[in-house]
């Protein structure tokens, strides 16, 4: 009967009608769940003790106390297990009485046998659904690690003890760095580690969302407030009430709009536009910036009351060239995850070719560095990554030269597109458009080869006779 195939649920059935009780029981046994029975409150207490459940039922009037009584013990015992009340006492009042303690459904006796059954496992796979999204959080905070800030380097295990501290922590975080150094990846690994992680984590990048739309996008507003304002609308302040907000490049946001983000700090409030009423809102506030605040304050371009509550507790990332230890390791990661995603062999790399990694000055940071891998790993041949194939590519322009026949063509190929697709004309046509051996030559599988033809429209040429 039910779809609960994750494993056989447990279910505590409660009732002083024994009659009742040996009916229940045997319905549910037969629908395939485990039961154990009790009499009453004091009885289920006892049991409770000494067992775990994934469902209770149970009557909502006994004679030593209240199915109500049962819930609240329970509820002590076990946050997530689910409740659902029987009586022959309806009333909307015991109902919405038992919902606002944590009941997860409520039906009337006598009932129908399959009503019952279907609301059983309704309450148990919401139950189920609700423990897949805890291990999905819990992979989630693991996906956004502190480990997952790669790198080895003193300079990377004290920013990872730093930021581990402050995590436990309720303040206000201003990470600085360049461009690309992973501002945001820190954030999140803050946030996932933090009493917060159940709650959202939203980004507000501040440079791309238009500066008339700011104030709404940030705080919400009401129908009606402005032309094209045709509903109510929720914020993203809003959207984290009980998480964590992060403002991306907050250097970048207008003076207007300071003076409020200064307010919602102050006041834990927010001001949906057009909205004469303040709703409260708890969020922590984590910034991030590639600018130099303490510059921008003095030059009257960051207002300064702002900067003190952002800057509670600095965290500065240093670029990859001020850490060379933390290069390899780096790469050896990008190539990890590349080599997860291919079908083919795995690709490992030279010595020569992360000796010119190592000495490169990566303007562009970690960002840079793992393009720069992922366009070695489809250039490089036998599975192992030359020097040859380390290209640096600045402003979608190459800024050192091609040094062999596998690159020779790239000379005027003024994009990373560009080039991959010339590659592959060569490739198929070196093997008579032959897939699996030109997947083979390239490093990649057949499908991601079929889906590059396509999105590049190569076309097979058919050569002429003379």
């Amino acid at each position: 009967m039910h779809n609960y195939t994750h494993k056989v649920a447990r279910i505590l059935l409660v009732d002083d009608d024994l009659a009742f009780r040996k009916t229940a029981e045997i319905l549910l046994k037969k629908a395939g769940y485990t039961v154990l029975a009790a009499d009453g409150v004091k009885e289920a207490t006892a049991v409770l003790r000494q067992n775990s459940f994934d469902l209770i039922i149970t009557d909502l009037k006994m004679n030593d106390g209240t199915g109500l009584d049962l819930l609240t013990a329970a509820k002590k015992q076990d946050p997530d297990i689910g409740v659902i009340l029987l009586t022959a006492y309806s009333s909307v009042k015991s109902a919405v009485e038992a919902i606002k303690q944590g009941a997860s459904d409520y039906i009337d006796k006598p009932f129908d046998n399959e009503e019952f059954l279907l609301c059983v496992e309704r309450t148990l796979e919401h139950k189920n659904m609700r423990e897949e999204l805890n291990f999905l959080r819990e992979e989630i905070a693991f996906k956004y690690g502190f480990d997952s800030l790669v790198g080895t380097s003193p300079q990377m295990e004290n920013l990872k003890s730093l930021a581990a501290r402050v995590a436990a922590t309720d303040i206000a975080v201003l990470i600085t760095g360049e461009s690309g150094t992973g501002k945001e990846l820190l954030a999140r690994a803050v946030h996932y580690h933090s009493n917060r992680r159940k709650k959202k984590f939203v980004t507000i990048e501040c440079t791309s969302i238009p500066e008339n739309l700011l104030e709404s996008e940030f705080f919400g507003h009401i129908k009606g407030s402005f032309t094209s304002a045709y509903s109510d609308h929720k914020g993203l302040f809003e959207e984290a009430d009980g998480g964590t907000v992060f403002l991306d490049e907050v250097g970048d946001m207008p003076l207007s709009l300071q003076s409020k983000i200064l307010r919602v700090l102050q006041e834990s409030e927010i001001r949906p536009v057009g909205s004469a009423v303040s709703k409260k809102i708890d969020v922590r506030v984590i910034a991030a910036t590639n600018r130099g605040l303490s510059a921008m304050v003095k030059a009257g371009e960051f207002r300064e009351d702002l900067f003190y509550r952002l800057n509670v507790f600095p965290i500065n990332i240093l670029p990859v060239r001020a850490r060379i230890d933390d290069i390899s390791v780096l790469a050896e990661h990008f190539i990890l995850l590349e080599n997860k995603k291919r079908n083919g062999n795995p690709v490992s790399i030279s010595t020569e070719a992360m000796e010119k990694l190592i000495r490169h000055s990566w303007p562009g940071n970690v960002r840079e560095l793992e393009n720069t891998i992922k366009r070695a790993m489809a250039l490089c041949q036998d599975g192992r990554i030359q020097a040859r194939d380390i290209i640096f590519i600045t402003s979608e322009k190459m800024t050192t030269a091609p040094t062999n026949r596998m690159t020779a063509f790239l000379e005027d190929a003024e994009t990373l597109e560009d080039s991959q697709r010339k590659m592959i004309e060569q490739t198929l046509t070196a093997n008579d458009w032959n897939y699996t051996r030109t997947a083979s030559k390239l490093g990649i599988g057949r499908t991601t080869l079929w889906r590059k033809i396509k999105k590049y429209k190569i076309d097979r040429k058919e050569e002429v006779s003379t």
